[in-house]
């Protein structure tokens, strides 16, 4: 698949302060508030990142709200298109920076 952009993200990173380290998500709905800050951010309104991560208008919605059971794979690359990753760490346990 081609990228969208040249580094295949959004244009310009969010700069959320609330989320410049690693946070927890619990819940959908924690996901969703990331999702939805990150996007906001970078300036695009839902119809635009949408579009440029390949997704419905309504599936972004449905993700920003917290709705618990989308597509892990287009959750994904909503994640990645707004400039974010996923780590898995046993519980308890900080992620160390990469590099």
């Amino acid at each position: 698949m081609a990228d969208i952009f040249p580094i295949g993200k959004m244009p310009s990173t969010p700069t959320t302060k609330q989320f410049q380290d690693p946070t927890r998500v619990s819940t959908p709905e924690d996901l969703g508030r990331i999702v939805r800050a990150f996007r906001k951010d970078s300036g695009a309104d839902q119809a635009r990142a949408a579009g440029l991560a390949g997704v419905g208008v309504r599936f972004l919605g449905d993700l920003e709200r917290g709705k618990p059971n989308l597509r892990l794979g287009l959750v994904l690359r909503v994640l990645e298109r707004l400039g974010l990753e996923v780590w898995i760490a046993p519980r308890g346990r900080r992620r160390r920076s990469p590099g």
